[in-house]
């Protein structure tokens, strides 16, 4: 089982490469911009890690959104045994400096969950290095505080750090996406409910944006973005160090630049029962407002 799921994880990501390749010719008089809008990964807390931008310079930027997700999926767990996941978040961004900030509710759309619900606060740092090569590096370093209002005593909370790395040029303007993902995760307090839960996390990932043209009534363009990517889990959360899970998805973005809708859909392929026993499919949509 685990080597036929890791060859569809292959499989998937080499198809995302010929793709790339397959459009390169067409697509070389486009250059690739580091600082442009990047790639999708996947959807986190409302929030993709890939998607965390500079503001204007000298401008505090703000931002709303909520996010309603079928399953409320992370790192591979099922957090709320397959029950939907409301997701509320504000974000300020520290003009052009590289900071920003977020609060993230997560609130289960069913009853009875209510000690699963969340508050979270996230801060991200966002940046680039050995600009002007083939090997520029956008970066997005990450720190969460996944706190439980219900549980007293901060016994379930619990922080990460992790930093994602991604590589626009590195196989050539064709659009593909590299990335790579590094976190690590302990619980707040001593003496807590999740005890043993520190650990690491690496994630292997890819991205494409494909572009239909003469899309839908309108006959304007519109951008499919496909990513997938495999995580070895090693230890985070308490599990066993092995290849935990795959994951593919696509989303496209509707609407302006200060207001967007996001529907996305994702499938997971578990290959690790101690992080999740099965297959997974959840879709969600993101509302966002920018000031």
């Amino acid at each position: 089982m685990k080597a036929k799921t890791l060859l569809l994880s292959g499989i998937f990501l080499l198809s995302l490469v010929c793709i790339g390749f397959c459009q390169e010719n067409e697509q070389a008089e486009r250059p690739v911009d580091p600082n442009t809008k990047p790639k999708i990964k996947y959807r986190w807390y409302g929030i993709d890690l890939l998607d965390i931008q500079r503001g204007i310079v000298g401008q505090l930027g703000l931002e709303l959104s909520a996010t309603v997700q079928s399953k409320h999926i992370w790192h591979g767990f099922d957090l709320l045994d397959d029950h939907g996941v409301f997701i509320p978040a504000a974000c300020v961004r520290l003009g052009d400096t590289g900071f920003s900030g977020k609060i993230i509710g997560a609130y289960s759309l069913s009853g009875g969950h209510e000690k699963s619900d969340e508050l979270n606060y996230a801060a991200f740092y966002t940046g680039a290095f050995l600009q002007n090569t083939r090997y520029v590096t956008n970066f997005t370093a990450n720190y969460f505080y996944y706190g439980k209002p219900h549980v007293g005593y901060a016994k379930s909370d619990t922080q990460e750090i992790g930093i994602i790395l991604s590589w626009p040029k590195m196989l050539g303007e064709n659009g593909l996406l590299p990335n790579y993902y590094l976190g690590r995760i302990w619980p707040t307090r001593s003496h807590s409910n999740l005890e043993g839960c520190e650990g690491f996390i690496h994630v292997l990932g890819m991205a494409y944006d494909l572009t239909v043209p003469n899309f839908g009534p309108e006959g304007r363009d519109q951008t499919f973005r496909l990513s997938g990517d495999i995580t070895y889990n090693d230890g985070f959360g308490g599990v066993k160090h092995d290849w935990s899970h795959a994951t593919v998805g696509v989303s496209t973005c509707l609407g302006s630049d200060n207001v967007s809708i996001t529907p996305y859909v994702n499938y997971q392929i578990s290959m690790d029962d101690s992080v999740n026993n099965e297959e997974e499919i959840w879709c969600g949509v993101n509302f966002t407002y920018r000031f």
